[in-house]
């Protein structure tokens, strides 16, 4: 190996080595490659500075250095050994588009500066590729509504860190494109310089061949918003046309994907969230909030680089908050809002606590009950589990401690992270007050607000919750929750497995009332992976819809319930299959089964179970068709009033599709025989009922129904539930006296 080359292969061997022990790194896929990017840019580039000033060539110098990529393109294929990397092709992919022209770039700065008469060129290089990727990553995301950044020295981010499925966009391909366009505009220029005394005419060659690759550049710039390099608000704007103006917010949509009921409830979340969380932080926030849903995933991914993570991007100069349309509920939303909120009281110039704990910890701590167990109960409950059951690592003391810092908060579990960060911060704000919380959150010098560090802080907070009670629930939900790995943990991040894309677009055909097509997009899945419960139990629901014999189908139902910890869609797929088969007593125990199966919190979905078993099996298979869920609604209601339980699963559907009004309606005249004496199913549909009527708005009956199944859910000692509808209560009561419909 040439002496030239000796340094640089020395470090890319290092580089690798080191990356190694690191899960996400130590393989070949986007992470890894923007490393090595930047490390091929400052090293590759000082390294052809230094046999420039030698003497060497360009085509020799650059062939030298694009070779050395070689080794660490081996060294993280070789951990392919010991770790897996399902998406290596696409790794590769991305190592060839980050890698070498990201070293092109740097050998080309280095033969530009080199050409001139500075006296450190490599110091240069290092300054201006610093200056460069810092810079970038400034303009793209400090100046635009994104959540991606390319970038000519490291290749770029292509979305947040809890997406599971990267975002790849055209404008990633454009900007690296560019970086090869900048690449041939200072080898021009390089040349240039060494044509001093040379004859004109050739000079005039580069010259015009360095101003057409200029032209281009500049148009690349000029248009780096249709070209997917940048994101603009106008641009949002134009992809979600609809626009409600409430005065302290505004809420951009889709005018195809959501209708004006819907619209209308996202709205009073709006107002209401909005007082009940200046009440808590005692803050206001200035100017409006803009609030942008997306219809779905893909869409929000070719626009923001984020594909389902919620994003508040406080560090921008308007307020604004971006979610999918569908996963748009009073929590998330809050969660999302308490971001916002936040944003007066964050230290400049991002707006936000130096402490990433603090950060989110506060938008959990704020945000709505959901009824499940609290974020402290949740932590309180891990207390008591095993650690292969879902104990935490280290105390909660420990956990929040090192969910303070950036890396300890994102190389954690997001559920650890976030439920600690919430059930710390919340305490703080119980116990303190909001004007402390506040004041910490800015600087984070615990010791400086509450006069003692922040770890003698946590244990306090620790030895509060070793003496709190702990139901059932909470110890599921965390025992359950606090497994989930984190994106350092998974076996193959940012891989999406081939069963579970074809059963999302067999899911899509569904809905779209192609049942044959769906149909065989979910075998295509179970036969990819016959472990994938919905797959499966889409496949039979199709089969079954399509008056496909039910036994052959609860036959193969029945091989993947015998499974390890199965699934509880195949339970109710199978006790399906067994109803349309006559096969009555099996079905009942394959019901049953399913809501054994069910966490113990979904008492929604178990009441829902219970009603399925007194479909009639006419009705049972219309409630299986495809199609969209107003024409399954109007087919499923057509079984009363023979048949209560349908109009459940009819309201349910009505809700789906959009019109609540039509749903409670409905659900107002089922009678009460509809859900026997069970009190369980009866307290879950009453709060089924709550939920209903206020998605309709209809808040004098949301208020009533509410209470109603508050009390109920607290002589039952489901306090999570009750508190739920607590606070489903506060808002239709704000409402009424507000004004509302």
């Amino acid at each position: 190996m040439p002496r030239a080359l000796r340094f640089p292969a020395l470090v890319y061997a290092a580089l690798g080595l080191a990356l190694w022990p690191v899960p996400l790194f130590g393989l070949l896929h986007v992470e890894a490659s923007a490393v090595v990017a930047a490390a091929g840019f400052f090293v590759g580039g000082v390294s052809a500075a230094a046999a420039f000033r030698r003497g060497g060539g360009l085509r020799p110098v650059l062939r030298g250095q694009l070779l050395l990529l070689a080794l660490p393109w081996a060294l993280l294929t070789a951990t392919l050994l010991w770790r897996p990397n399902c998406g290596y092709l696409a790794g590769l992919g991305f190592y060839l588009l980050f890698a070498p022209p990201s070293v092109l770039l740097g050998v080309a700065l280095a033969y530009a500066l080199t050409g001139t008469r500075l006296r450190r060129p490599g110091v240069a290089l290092v300054l201006v590729g610093l200056v460069v990727a810092v810079g970038g990553v400034a303009f793209d995301l400090g100046l635009h509504p994104q959540f991606y950044t390319y970038s000519h020295v490291f290749g770029g981010v292509l979305g947040p860190i809890y997406d599971e499925e990267l975002a790849v966009r055209p404008g990633l391909f454009a900007f690296r494109a560019l970086t090869l366009l900048w690449a041939a505009f200072l080898v021009l220029f390089g040349r240039w310089t060494r044509l001093r005394g040379a004859p004109g005419a050739e000079r005039r060659g580069v010259v015009r061949a360095g101003a057409a690759v200029a032209v281009v550049i500049a148009l690349a710039y000029a248009f780096r918003v249709p070209l997917g390099m940048n994101t603009s608000a106008a641009q949002l704007a134009r992809a979600l046309p609809g626009r409600y103006d409430g005065g302290a917010f505004v809420i951009h949509y889709d005018p195809a994907a959501i209708t004006e009921a819907d619209l209308a409830w996202v709205a009073d979340e709006h107002r209401f969230r909005y007082v009940q969380l200046r009440q808590k932080l005692g803050v206001e926030v200035e100017g409006p909030i803009h609030t942008y849903l997306y219809p779905d995933p893909g869409v929000r991914g070719r626009l923001t680089g984020s594909r389902e993570t919620g994003v508040t991007p406080v560090w921008l100069a308007t307020p604004q908050v971006h979610l999918l349309q569908d996963r748009f509920t009073a929590e998330h939303f809050g969660h999302e809002l308490a971001h916002v909120f936040s944003r007066a009281f964050g230290a400049p110039p991002l707006r936000a606590s130096p402490a990433v704990g603090l950060v989110e910890g506060l938008a959990v701590a704020v945000e709505p009950p959901d009824g499940l167990p609290s974020p402290a109960q949740q932590v309180a409950a891990s207390l008591r589990l095993e650690e292969s059951m879902g104990a935490l690592d280290a105390g909660p003391a420990e956990a929040v401690a090192a969910a303070l810092s950036p890396w300890g908060f994102w190389t954690g579990r997001g559920a650890v992270s976030y439920t600690t960060s919430g059930a710390f911060v919340g305490w703080l704000l119980d116990r303190y007050g909001a004007e402390r919380l506040r004041a910490v959150y800015r600087t984070a010098d615990f010791e400086g607000v509450y006069g003692v560090p922040a770890s003698a802080l946590a244990q306090a907070w620790e030895a509060e919750l070793r003496r709190m009670p702990v139901s059932v629930e909470a110890e599921s939900l965390a025992a359950w929750r606090f497994r989930q790995p984190s994106l350092f943990e998974r076996r193959c991040p940012h891989w999406v497995p081939p069963a579970v894309r074809l059963a999302r677009e067999a899911a899509e055909a569904e809905e779209a009332g192609r049942a044959d097509e769906a149909r065989r997009l979910y075998a295509r899945a179970a036969e990819n992976d016959p472990t994938y419960a919905p797959a499966l139990a889409g496949w039979a629901r199709r089969a079954l819809a399509d008056e496909a014999g039910p036994l052959e189908v609860a036959a193969r139902l029945r091989a993947a319930v015998e499974a390890p910890a199965p699934s509880p869609v195949l339970f109710l797929a199978l006790g399906d299959a067994y109803r349309l088969a006559g096969r009555d007593g099996l079905a009942a125990q394959a019901y049953g089964a399913t809501i054994t199966a069910l966490p113990p919190w979904d008492d929604v979905s178990a009441a829902f179970v219970r009603l399925r078993q007194r479909l009639s099996p006419e009705a049972l298979r219309t409630l299986l068709q495809a199609g969209p869920p107003e024409a399954r609604a109007a087919a499923v209601e057509r079984f009363l009033p023979a048949e209560p339980a349908a109009g459940y699963f009819t309201a349910a559907l009505w809700l789906e599709a959009g019109d609540p009004a039509r749903a409670l309606a409905l659900l107002e005249r089922l009678p009460v025989e509809a859900v026997g004496s069970d009190a369980a199913v009866a307290r879950a549909l009453m709060a089924f009922r709550a939920e209903a009527a206020d998605r309709a708005r209809a808040y004098d009956r949301a208020l009533r129904y509410a209470r109603a199944a508050e009390a109920d859910f607290r002589a039952a000692g489901e306090e999570s539930r009750a508190r739920r509808m607590a606070d489903l209560a506060e808002k239709a009561a704000w409402m009424l006296r507000s004004g509302g419909a």
